[in-house]
């Protein structure tokens, strides 16, 4: 069950940003934001679910965290394609999107080092903060007179979110600096 929601999320994300790309309507962006919070749901429930009912697996762990990364990125990537995020709000996105890849990265080299890399309770606010964030811009276009402070609360969770990108990224750095002192 577990990997089945990951990889549902996997299938989400596809299907979210063929929508937003494809045909950005009002009601695309509407079937979108739904679609991405239950991508959300999923995200939460699939490892409650394995951890509850002792079903944590090798495949959950490595399938898990690049789910996240491809939700996130293809969304990021379809909301700047289609203009949503524009201006200073693309600099949040970038330094979002190359954190992710960058952690990707680590994650696997300290993997072949057995180094455990535990998620924060700063990392689970930063994924919160993310998701609302996004989920705000992908349903923006569907507000009647596009608001100014709406788009503004947005912007503004959203650059928060990658202010604490950045200080996650810089943790998990600072707990694999040890072992990259190392590569010759």
């Amino acid at each position: 069950m577990p990997n089945f929601l990951t990889l549902t999320r996997i299938l989400l994300s596809i299907i979210i940003t063929s929508l937003i790309i494809i045909f950005p309507n009002k009601f695309s962006y509407l079937a979108s934001f739904i679609l991405f919070c239950l991508a959300g749901f999923t995200d939460f429930f699939d490892g409650w679910y394995a951890r509850k009912n002792n079903e944590v697996s090798e495949l959950g762990k490595m399938l898990d965290p690049i789910a996240d990364k491809i939700l996130v990125i293809s969304i990021l990537i379809a909301l700047i394609k289609n203009s949503i995020l524009t201006g200073l709000n693309i600099l949040p996105a970038l330094i979002i999107i190359y954190r992710e890849v960058f952690i990707s990265g680590l994650r696997e080299y300290l993997g072949n080092k057995s180094v455990k890399v535990d998620v924060t309770k700063q990392s689970k606010w930063k994924t919160s903060i993310q998701f609302i964030s996004i989920s705000g811009f992908i349903l923006f276009p569907v507000i009647e007179n596009n608001a100014f402070y709406l788009y503004l609360l947005i912007s503004i969770l959203f650059w928060l979110s990658a202010i604490m990108s950045l200080s996650t990224g810089f943790n998990y750095f600072r707990l694999a600096s040890g072992f990259l002192k190392k590569i010759k």
